[in-house]
């Protein structure tokens, strides 16, 4: 069976405006300039830590011989945890996997480029707690200040719902649309009700 390079994009779950196709183009025009058969992996999940579906499906795929070099655009698409980042190029170099990321000068295959992916992954991880410190410092602010988190409550007695669910003879679906609430919302205050 012929290796392939393993093209690898990952967007995060918070961003919805990121679209990881930006990557994969970089990354399909990377592999074609160097003639190289692809198979593609995307995630949308926080990069935090490696238990991603695509990440996942990469990793049997890698350890099965199939993959024979894995392309990121960036380290931080990959790795936001350098003790990830140290067990996966230490289980790829000991399967001879090349690791690249297109658009950084890493070359796992030379002491400088170790370091070099060393700090690039120090950097990714910072960053990724540094995000963490600056959401939890904003929700205290926002406490602070009496803000209420979350999502509004729904102000909804049983009785109404009842009286809608009356009004539109028995149709759930057009009852919670008119009332602006789940079915799971509408169920429980009608079973307050009885």
């Amino acid at each position: 069976m012929p290796k392939r390079a393993a093209l690898y994009a990952r967007v995060s779950t918070k961003d919805k405006e990121q679209n990881p196709e930006t990557q994969l183009l970089h990354l399909r025009d990377w592999a074609n300039r160097q003639d190289l058969e692809t198979i593609e992996y995307v995630d949308q999940a926080s990069g935090k830590d490696l238990n991603r579906p695509g990440w996942k499906q990469l990793t049997d795929d890698w350890r099965s011989g199939k993959i024979d070099t894995v392309a990121v655009v960036r380290l931080d698409r990959a790795f936001r945890s350098v003790v990830d980042m140290h067990n996966c190029l230490a289980e790829w170099e000991g399967r001879g996997i090349r690791f690249s990321s297109i658009t950084q000068p890493i070359d796992t295959g030379s002491s400088i480029g170790k370091f070099i992916t060393t700090i690039l992954g120090a950097a990714a991880e910072l960053e990724r707690d540094m995000i963490g410190e600056r959401v939890k410092e904003g929700l205290q602010r926002a406490v602070s200040e009496g803000k209420k988190l979350g999502a509004p409550k729904i102000r909804l007695s049983g009785e109404r719902a009842a009286r809608v669910l009356d009004e539109n003879n028995g149709d759930v679906e057009k009852t919670v649309e008119v009332l602006g609430v789940s079915k799971a919302t509408f169920y429980r205050r009608l079973k307050k009700v009885g």
